[in-house]
């Protein structure tokens, strides 16, 4: 099968334009594996689909039962399908989504349980060979809530076990799952990397100017991701609260704060924005603006409890910036701890990390984080690497 050029659909229930890492990452693979000269295609549910699945989950989640939910996403479309290349972006209802995809050679499809329900329930048999690619984390490091614990139930045990029964592989883009899966589920699975590119980066910034200007002045620094709790949007404000309590500390920065999400939270982030000068939340912004807005900013911190790889350190660091993380799967596979950012334990050390940056007691090299990058997410290398797993199992 080495030569054959085969055609690959891309699965995932959510639309592209919901703006998340998953469906960047989709995108981005469609766009590199298309220009290799292979039909790659992203299939979504229609937008009738996704509606009821969003309120299914809403009241699941949130005991929402009749109040509004935006679907719309975040992302315009025709930003997508300029970054999509050659690749397209098709749109099926449930009826016709196993007609679809047996057009193709391979599917490659998100881990989550909902994905894969839908796959399963079209018969795995009838379908091309299923790659089942790891984008939503296994295991929730901090799980507190009953939610988060019946998702590590689920996830490592026999009903994930029975889920991933027939597929044909799987690939896991962080060192941590491919251990818990072999451990847990007695699956083996290729570690591939997300990729980023270093150049493209670079001219995504120079192209798509965000009209944002920061103080100079200042310690700029940015918190980029969705406002919940997964991306520990309470530890935040328990960062914003030290930060308070440092006279000296909170006159040298800008604490500027980018993302979307619940709107319990985002009301407390505009009550904050307005009793504390140093704070500054922007909302959403576009996919396109936000190598710009690194860009001009001094080091990125991420306070996630649990990730698989995050997007927003790979593009930090590629721009140059240090990262301040927890020290969970993803940032560990990213950061090089002390020499592109540090990697904190606790929230104490989180702060007391960002305080070594902000008085300069620790410097990083803008060009060492970059050749991190640029060395272990090489596009060639990671497209490569993807490209003979998919031959590999057809």
């Amino acid at each position: 099968m080495e030569n054959k050029k085969f055609k690959i659909a891309l699965f995932m229930l959510p639309l592209l334009t919901q703006g998340g890492g998953a469906e960047k990452y989709f995108i981005n693979l469609a766009k590199n594996i298309s220009e290799k000269g292979y039909q790659a295609d992203i299939i979504t549910m229609n937008e009738k689909f996704f509606r009821r699945f969003a309120r299914l989950l809403h009241i699941y989640a949130l005991g929402n039962f009749f109040g509004k939910i935006d679907t719309g996403g975040r992302e315009e479309e025709n930003e997508i399908k300029k970054r999509l290349g050659q690749a397209r972006w098709i749109r099926v209802g449930l009826k016709d989504l196993g007609k679809v995809l047996q057009n193709y050679d391979i599917v490659y499809t998100k881990n989550e349980l909902v994905d894969l329900f839908l796959l399963k329930l079209k018969g795995y048999k009838k379908l091309p060979p299923v790659i089942v690619g790891m984008h939503t984390a296994v295991f929730y490091p901090q799980a507190e809530s009953i939610l988060e614990k019946i998702h590590n139930f689920i996830y490592s045990g026999f009903i994930y076990r029975f889920f991933l029964h027939g597929i044909k592989h799987i690939h896991v883009t962080n060192k941590f799952a491919k251990k818990f899966l072999f451990r847990k589920l007695k699956k083996e699975s290729d570690l591939i990397y997300y990729s980023i590119s270093v150049e493209e980066i670079s001219a995504i910034a120079k192209q798509n100017k965000s009209g944002i200007n920061f103080d100079n002045e200042k310690i700029n620094i940015i918190f980029l991701g969705r406002i919940s709790k997964q991306k520990g949007i309470d530890t935040l404000f328990g960062i914003i609260n030290r930060i308070e309590n440092e006279g000296k500390i909170k006159k040298q920065i800008l604490l500027n704060i980018f993302g979307s999400g619940d709107t319990k939270y985002a009301n407390i982030l505009r009550g904050l924005e307005k009793k504390y000068f140093f704070i500054k939340y922007y909302g959403h912004i576009e996919n396109k603006f936000i190598p710009d807005i690194l860009e001009k900013n001094d080091f990125l911190i991420t306070t996630s409890r649990w990730e698989t790889m995050g997007y927003n350190v790979l593009e930090a660091q590629a721009i140059g910036l240090p990262v301040v993380a927890f020290d969970i799967p993803g940032p560990q596979d990213i950061i090089l701890n002390g020499k592109t950012g540090f990697l904190a334990q606790s929230e104490n050390e989180f702060f007391e990390k960002m305080k070594e940056i902000i008085e300069r007691k620790t410097k990083f090299n803008r060009e060492g984080i970059i050749q991190n990058i640029r060395e272990k997410f090489n596009p060639k290398k990671i497209y490569a690497e993807m490209e003979k797993m998919f031959l590999e199992n057809i």
